[in-house]
């Protein structure tokens, strides 16, 4: 059986846009991104860079440039970060400049719940495919623990309570809605893209707050153990959330990913930002990636000497004689091992033998060679790289 190809069920769920944002969504939507044809491209490319150069369009305006930023002729943006619209959870997390902890989870299970909803409508309770019903069932476990995710361990404070505050206020659950919205676009017209795309997105905002509390731990440990052991402990939840998204992820079969593979082109995960600056933070630089940093434009800023002279949480918490300290960094580092070895696995089995990454990489060979971090370099400075190791990064 064939899933649904057009998403408009589903759209007449979710509280719309304006009528002329919803049609610059569903224009994208009705073939996936790639079956737009020139002149489509080109219309949302000039909306785009008029935009830019009209700010006084407000709100309205701001929304147009976050549906039509891929097609930009004036801005260079990578396949990667077309295919992903990091732009839109970068708007998003504006709104939470010092502590992103709020924001990340918000759009995670945001982007969660749309994709939920998305199967839900997609498919007939009386008529759901197995691995639909599986994947489901995946999703409502990975909502569930998102919202036990404990925020803040002095007053308990986790997701849960943080969306019902969400819920009660109409302009952050009006951005939520916005994010849900103008990050909806795979590129094919396959209903089994969805799962690959939301997966991405929110392994992408994992890796951004893993980053940060790395970071943070690895400066401040020292004065302030207790606080830096709850910031571990809830680097470690989030590296158990990528584990879990991936299970999500298992439900698409081999067979339905090479359906719409080839259509992500050079969307590359290689590309990303977040993911090599998330394992600098918490390993140190991997000598290993200077080639693949090298051959990425925007990723040549990972070979310079301050990123690569960056203090690691690996290192800042080798040897500490705290407790708490030392079992929330194994439990990190075992969780986070975990999900490198899934994702080779993933690799292995979903690219037929031979075949190369999109991002021209070996394929599976690629994601193997960087599992173990035992050739990461120990770095001596915990500010090297900032704020390059800081702030969520997209081009």
């Amino acid at each position: 059986m064939t899933a649904p190809t057009d998403t408009s069920g589903h759209e007449t769920t979710r509280p719309p846009l304006t009528a002329w944002h919803r049609e610059l969504a569903l224009l994208q939507r009705r073939r996936g991104r790639s079956g737009l044809d020139v002149s489509e491209r080109d219309r949302l490319g000039r909306l785009h860079d008029t935009c830019l150069d009209e700010p006084h369009l407000g709100e309205e305006g701001q929304i147009t440039c976050l549906l039509t930023r891929p097609f930009s002729r004036t801005l260079a943006v990578p396949e990667y970060y077309q295919y992903t619209c990091m732009h839109v959870y970068g708007w998003f997390l504006d709104r939470y400049p010092g502590d992103p902890v709020h924001g990340v989870l918000l759009a995670a299970h945001a982007t969660v719940a749309d994709l939920a909803g998305m199967e839900r409508a997609g498919w007939p309770t009386t008529d759901r495919p197995d691995h639909i019903a599986e994947r489901i069932e995946g999703l409502d476990g990975l909502l569930a623990a998102l919202g036990e995710v404990r925020i803040d361990h002095a007053t308990g404070l986790r997701v849960r309570d943080v969306l019902d505050r969400a819920a009660a206020d109409p302009v952050l659950s009006r951005r939520l809605e916005v994010l849900a919205e103008c990050t909806r676009f795979p590129r094919s017209a396959k209903h089994e893209e969805h799962v690959f795309l939301r997966s991405v997105q929110v392994c992408e905002m994992l890796f951004f707050l893993i980053r940060r509390l790395a970071v943070e731990v690895t400066v401040s440990h020292g004065e302030f153990p207790a606080r830096c052991a709850g910031l571990l402990d809830l680097a470690g939840d989030c590296a158990q959330l990528l584990n879990e998204v991936f299970q999500v992820l298992l439900t698409l079969s081999p067979e339905g990913f090479m359906t719409f593979r080839d259509e992500t082109g050079a969307a590359s995960a290689v590309q990303s930002l977040n993911y090599h600056a998330m394992e600098i933070a918490v390993y140190g630089y991997d000598p290993r990636k200077a080639p693949v940093f090298a051959s990425v434009e925007h990723l040549t800023a990972f070979n310079d000497a301050g990123v690569r002279e960056h203090r690691s949480l690996s290192t800042a918490t080798a040897g500490t004689a705290d407790a708490a300290l030392a079992a929330g960094w194994h439990r990190l580092d075992r969780t986070l091992s975990r999900w490198r070895g899934g994702h080779y696995r993933f690799a292995r089995t979903y690219l037929p033998s031979g075949t190369k990454g999109s991002g021209d990489t070996e394929g599976a060979a690629y994601v193997r060679k960087f599992v173990r971090k035992d050739l990461c370099l120990a770095g001596i400075d915990p500010f090297g790289g900032l704020p390059l190791l800081s702030g969520f990064l997209y081009c």
